[in-house]
């Protein structure tokens, strides 16, 4: 198969969340890709702001962000929206503060705490995306803009799951464990990765054969399964490695680059 297209999930992919590395091997192999034609694509659950310091070191030509919600070109242009409807992210917003949640928002290029500042603060340090963060006392930026996806931090996984029966058009992901609550993303149940790669694949008449994803969580699966090439980081769990082609290293054993050199034959020094 000719593939064309390379789609690169970040956290635990691309991209060392803990420590803001890329390692020197993903970035030689993505420029190989670049010269030999291929578009290098990021398919995210990240904002635009909190992309910051990969684009610092990689020009993707799309980014598929906020699970699907949210698509640009190699410009920044909006390609491809799902925004939360605006009832429903008042909804959110009404039902956190009753239940004493922490609540953030991301707006595309801005995010905005709502509850729980200095929990949120601290979680955003820690994974190096404190960039356009905002505080909004008030709880009212929603009303003006549109938001793609709410992050929620809850002590009661069970009483989220009563409020998602009552929203069948909302799902959550579970993205952290800390030792006093969960950390949920909370997003339109029609978003996904697929949707907006398919979305950059229209536009570009590239199809799904023609299409490599990396990916290593939950939210990578769809893609995974669908790509022409499908690859799997090895800190994977068996679940996600069973929708894929292929599984690689981790992260932080040159697995991007060793998974390219294998399916392109890419000269790459590991």
């Amino acid at each position: 198969m000719a593939y064309k297209i390379v789609f690169f999930d970040m956290d635990g992919t691309l991209y060392q969340t803990e420590n803001d590395i890329i390692q020197e091997s993903s970035l030689q192999a993505i420029q190989a890709l670049k010269d030999q034609g291929y578009l290098v694509c990021a398919a995210t659950g990240r904002p635009l702001n909190q992309m910051n310091l990969i684009l610092e070191r990689v020009q993707f030509d799309y980014m598929v962000m906020i699970n699907g919600g949210y698509v640009l070109d190699r410009e920044q242009r909006l390609l491809f929206e799902n925004p939360l409807d605006r009832q429903t992210t008042q909804d959110i917003v009404d039902w956190c503060e009753q239940q004493e949640n922490g609540l953030m928002f991301h707006f595309g290029d801005t995010s905005y705490i709502y509850d729980k500042f200095y929990p949120f603060y601290y979680f955003c340090r820690d994974h190096h995306v404190l960039n356009y963060l905002f505080y909004d006392e008030q709880r009212s930026y929603h009303k003006r803009h549109n938001a793609y996806n709410a992050v929620l931090m809850t002590k009661e996984q069970r009483s989220l799951e009563e409020f998602l029966a009552k929203h069948p058009l909302l799902r959550s992901d579970l993205i952290e464990v800390a030792q006093d609550h969960f950390c949920f993303d909370v997003f339109n149940a029609n978003n996904d990765k697929f949707v907006g790669i398919n979305q950059v694949l229209q536009k570009e008449g590239i199809s799904w054969e023609e299409c490599i994803c990396f990916g290593d969580s939950t939210n990578d699966i769809k893609m995974l399964e669908m790509a022409g090439m499908g690859v799997a980081m090895g800190s994977a769990t068996d679940y996600v490695k069973s929708f894929a082609n292929m599984v690689t290293a981790s992260v932080y054993d040159h697995g991007t680059a060793r998974a390219l050199q294998k399916i392109l034959n890419l000269q790459l020094k590991l």
